[in-house]
């Protein structure tokens, strides 16, 4: 305890800080009305109280607050329990009189102001004095309001983490402003001396997820950017020695103790590189050379000093090192071998709480806690972090809503995925929370960073009672059946799979192929297998590949054995494996997801079309993680949204918006295939992507663009979208009928440059203006990744056709429909949909369409078009004639000619009420106005219906060109998925269930052009 001598100077120092604080009777606060903890210590508790009373008697205040029974109670429970909080409270009791007055918000409160108003250009002696003295304040606020339970865990760890924010923020701009005043650096902003100055501090851990702890010490990694300075060579010198002294300025202790102990070890490559970290040296390490564990604690990284802006900016860089777009499962593995290594560096030797009960008998229970190291030991804080971290890794860069970087939230977010359980996190959930409550307790007794509970009975029971706890039992009650469900979830989450004893690699020529004979593979099989040693497949050319294949062979080899034909899929998996590179991420996939080898089998036995697109697309296995597609975790809208938003230009997008596409391609083909989406919603989840694709991108675009050419005052552009995407009906590999309309006022002809725009950017006429940005996006839509574009974009419907520009005014467009249109391209306005720009431009152009429709050039009589629409289909007929019995566009009475009926009724109605861009629904109305009877509008729908899907389904197995002759194509799973869709069940077990499809087909195409004649007319 300080003597009276010393509290005096003590008080001295602090009576002119809170002489402008407000003061008020404890009757109007009573905060602390509590259940303050019981002092396990009476005396130390007596000692206190008497020592403030003094203090308050020699400075002739009123004691009347001392005689409050909760007041004593709280100075009771702090001094019988913790002599750093004893000794805080001594050394400025006048903040302890403030804070009993006010509470612990307000005091931090008005504490944080007073940091935030010290000036920069105070000296090093006053800035260190400031940072320690606040770091007192709010550590005994904290520790009030944790142990009076009046704020919550993440309350107390976040005002916490903007301590170390804060008084961070502080010294880092008086080092900054230190040396650009000796003229070491020329900041661009001197008054606020972090702002644009490439210095950039990152929170790591518990300090970037906000997280803090009392005595955690502050992981941080310092980076600079050398570009701001070009010209001084001693850069790197003198950041290094800017971050000593910030080091210096945080830990080193003096009269007022310390602020924070710091760690730069996660620094990339902390044993060779320097103190501060060049940005371009930062970027270069974790593209070429960053390991799981870095990735880990980047997922927590977050700037909080200097420049903001650029430390954003970095972890934008460093994204795809962080969140791999791809499920990677080998991060599982990383993070399990992690912790092994911690528990044999810090000798975590207690045995395994996974073997033990979780009833266990309280004495038991409490033997057990004795000693127990809460953060690193079984069941501890650091097992419970790395549950959603390691998920976090595997599943974030898919879903980029599960990057929360709390612990907790990250719990919550894998719930609301159904990536965990409920139930089982909300018990992770209370163990975090009343584990981080141990931790602080045992950290605010001494201010040291210990994590272990003590290790003799009589001092746990001792703890127990500044817990909250009437006995040492009860608290082992509650808390080891938490520890050991973590344990148990830990165990389960790195379980490792079952190890086989033998490799089937290693087998004899002889003994491979009886023991792939015995399984129903024939020899040819053996040959393969064979193919893999060696110098095989470079997927399986690290010893970790080779040891996941050890584990994983026997259950690839036992799935495709119980496949119809088991070589022909191991052929197919050869292929797979000898394209793919990432041999221990694929491997690690089917290690950790036992039920994807089956359903993988299955999928790549149905055809070869879907085999080779998965051995040319391997983010497309991603969708097969699905077990219920229908009830998908995959908010795709809000996924694209995000890769454009976080990317810097939308080429940078591409890459990801690829894969994504890929994948959900695949994913909606296997909906169909395994029957768990209709057509319709299939098609209509197709175009909703296709939709969102184009929106954001066409967004990102224009945004880019008016960094170049400014912008075109009251100007915009749309997308009118036609033809399959138009009506909603998009089948795998449909392409994107596209027209782009702009628009802007007669009196505009160029564009105007921004306001402190950059030096490049320059103006264009509003045509090449408009013209240049389409020319853009039709780039980014049909950019070719590894597999080919985004989409295949297909714009000859625009006015003019294929020699028109590409990009259309709206004058323009409406002066040619009512002038030069020719009934096929009104035909496919009835198709049309307006995404993309403004809702005003959208109306407009909506309306411009409608207009065209209603009213023909040169007033066409309804029979003149009906005409066209007829030598339309006898021209195609004689030119393009189909190419095969499963040509389901061209056949006679097919797929081309229920679309125009329904396209030449729509214009010959000239009425808004009966036009739809979807052809269903279009018949459908035509049929309620009379343009159709209900028989004829009820066949031609089921026709529409069994030839989309017939041509859907097609597409899935063979793609855009099917074979001329199926029955040597396909296979019993593709036959069984015909005749599924495509036949009445009394029909699907014919004998030869494609010529049952084939003769219906017939009788449907007979039953259209029926239709076809009777409403539109004969063919000439």
């Amino acid at each position: 305890m300080l003597n009276k001598l010393s509290i005096t100077l003590q008080f001295k120092k602090q009576q002119e800080t809170y002489r402008h604080m407000p003061t008020s009777s404890p009757s109007h606060t009573p905060w602390f009305h509590k259940n303050w903890p019981k002092p396990t210590d009476q005396r130390s508790a007596d000692i206190l109280l008497e020592d403030i009373k003094k203090i308050w008697i020699q400075q002739e205040k009123d004691p009347l607050v001392l005689s409050h029974d909760k007041v004593i109670e709280l100075i009771h429970g702090i001094g019988g329990n913790s002599p750093y909080l004893s000794d805080l409270i001594l050394k400025d009791i006048e903040f302890f009189d403030f804070l009993l007055q006010h509470g612990p918000d307000e005091a931090c409160k008005t504490t944080f102001a007073q940091l935030h108003a010290f000036s920069t250009q105070e000296s090093r002696q006053a800035t260190a004095r400031i940072l320690r003295i606040t770091k007192q304040k709010i550590a005994l606020s904290c520790a009030i309001a944790d142990i009076g339970n009046l704020w919550s865990l993440q309350e107390i760890t976040l005002t916490l983490s903007n301590l170390a924010q804060a008084t961070l923020n502080l010294a880092v701009n008086h080092l900054l402003l230190q040396l650009h005043q000796s003229k070491k650096i020329t900041l661009p902003h001197p008054e606020t001396p972090d702002k644009n100055s490439g210095f950039i501090v990152l929170g790591m851990g518990k300090l970037g997820a906000k997280e803090l702890n009392y005595s955690s010490d502050i992981d941080l990694i310092i980076l600079y950017d050398p570009d701001l300075y070009p010209d001084n060579d001693e850069l790197n010198t003198i950041f290094v020695r800017m971050t000593r002294q910030l080091v210096t300025l945080m830990e080193e202790r003096d009269e007022n103790g310390y602020v924070f102990r710091t760690d730069l070890r996660l620094r990339p490559d902390p044993s060779s590189s320097p103190l501060a970290v060049s940005l371009p040296a930062a970027i270069t390490y974790y593209e070429s050379l960053g390991q799981t564990w870095e990735r880990t604690a980047m997922s927590k990284a977050r700037p909080i000093a200097g420049d903001i802006a650029a430390g954003y900016a970095f972890l934008e860089a460093i994204r795809p090192f962080i969140w791999r777009r791809h499920l990677d499962f080998t991060v599982i593995d990383d993070i399990h071998a992690m912790k092994n290594r911690i528990d044999q560096h810090k000798k975590i030797g207690k045995c395994n709480l996974s073997q033990l009960p979780p009833n266990l008998a309280d004495d038991l229970a409490l033997e057990w806690l004795t000693g127990q190291n809460i953060k690193l030991g079984h069941g501890g804080i650091r097992e419970i972090e790395f549950c959603p971290q390691t998920m976090q890794l595997v599943w974030g860069g898919r879903f980029p809503e599960l990057q929360d970087s709390t612990t907790v939230g990250g719990l919550k977010k894998l719930v609301e995925k159904d990536l965990i359980p409920s139930a089982s996190t909300q018990k992770l959930i209370n163990a975090y929370e009343l584990l981080r409550k141990t931790e602080h307790r045992l950290q605010m007794q001494n201010d040291y960073q210990t994590h272990s509970l003590p290790d003799n009975l009589e001092e746990v029971k001792k703890f127990s009672v500044f817990m909250g706890y009437d006995n040492p039992e009860q608290f082992a009650r509650e808390l080891f059946p938490l520890m050991h469900h973590v344990r148990i979830t830990f165990d389960g989450l790195f379980a490792a799979p079952e190890h086989k004893e033998r490799y089937v690699l290693d087998m004899p020529t002889h003994e491979l192929k009886e023991y792939l004979n015995n399984k129903g593979f024939p020899d040819e099989a053996a040959t393969i297998l064979q193919s893999w040693n060696g110098s095989g497949p470079r997927a399986l050319r690290t010893a970790k590949a080779r040891t996941i294949l050890t584990n994983v062979l026997p259950q690839i080899l036992d799935a495709f054995a119980n496949e119809r034909n088991p070589l022909l899929i191991l052929q197919r998996f050869d292929t797979l494996l000898a394209r793919h590179r990432a041999g221990i991420q694929l491997l690690s996939l089917f290690e950790r997801n036992p039920a994807l080898i089956k359903r993988l089998s299955s999928i790549i036995g149905t055809s070869h079309f879907i085999a080779e697109y998965i051995a040319n697309n391997p983010s497309a296995l991603d969708a097969l993680l699905e077990v219920n597609i229908v009830k998908s975790r995959f908010n795709l809208q809000k996924t694209i949204r995000d890769y454009l938003k976080n990317s810097e230009s939308y080429i940078d997008a591409l890459p990801a918006l690829h894969s994504l596409v890929h994948s959900e391609e695949f994913r909606l083909s296997v909906a169909r295939i395994e029957n768990q989406l209709g057509l319709n919603k299939t098609h209509i989840l197709r175009t909703a992507m296709a939709n969102t694709i184009m929106k954001a991108l066409l967004d990102k675009v224009t945004k880019e663009h008016q960094q170049k050419y400014g912008i075109v005052p009251d100007g915009g552009i749309c997308i009118v979208v036609l033809g399959k995407a138009g009506s909603w009906e998009m089948a795998s590999g449909s392409d994107l009928d596209l027209m782009l309309i702009f628009d802007h006022p007669t009196e505009t002809y160029e564009s105007v440059c921004t306001p402190n725009a950059i030096p490049a950017q320059r103006s264009l006429s509003t045509n090449n203006y408009y013209i240049r940005l389409t020319q853009t996006f039709i780039t980014a839509i049909t950019n070719a990744g590894t597999a080919g574009p985004l989409y295949e974009v297909d714009m000859r419907l625009r006015p003019s056709g294929s020699k028109g520009p590409v990009a259309v005014s709206l004058s323009s467009f409406e002066r040619y429909h009512k002038e030069e249109a020719w009934t096929w391209e009104r035909m496919a306005l009835t198709r049309a949909r307006v995404i993309g720009g403004s809702v005003q431009l959208q109306k407009r152009v909506m309306a411009a369409i409608n207009h065209a429709l209603s009213t023909p050039p040169h007033q066409y009589s309804n029979q003149a078009i009906l005409q066209d629409v007829a030598n339309m289909r006898a021209r195609l007929l004689r030119d393009a004639p189909p190419s095969s019995p499963w040509d389901i566009k061209h056949l006679t009475g097919g797929l081309m000619e229920v679309e125009f009926i329904a396209q030449a009724l729509q214009l010959t109605a000239r009425d808004a009420v009966v036009r739809h861009p979807c052809t269903r629904i279009a018949l459908r109305r035509l049929a309620n106005h009379g343009y159709l009877s209900p028989k004829e509008a009820k066949t031609l729908i089921k026709a529409d219906h069994f030839w989309r899907n017939t041509q859907s389904l097609l597409r899935i197995f063979f793609g855009k060109h099917p074979p001329q002759d199926l029955s040597n194509e396909v296979t019993p799973t593709i036959i069984e998925v015909l005749s599924r869709d495509l036949l009445k069940k009394s029909k699907r077990h014919t004998d030869n269930p494609l010529q049952t499809i084939q003769e219906k087909a017939h009788k449907i195409g007979q039953q259209v052009r029926k239709i076809f004649i009777k409403t539109v007319g004969p063919l000439p």
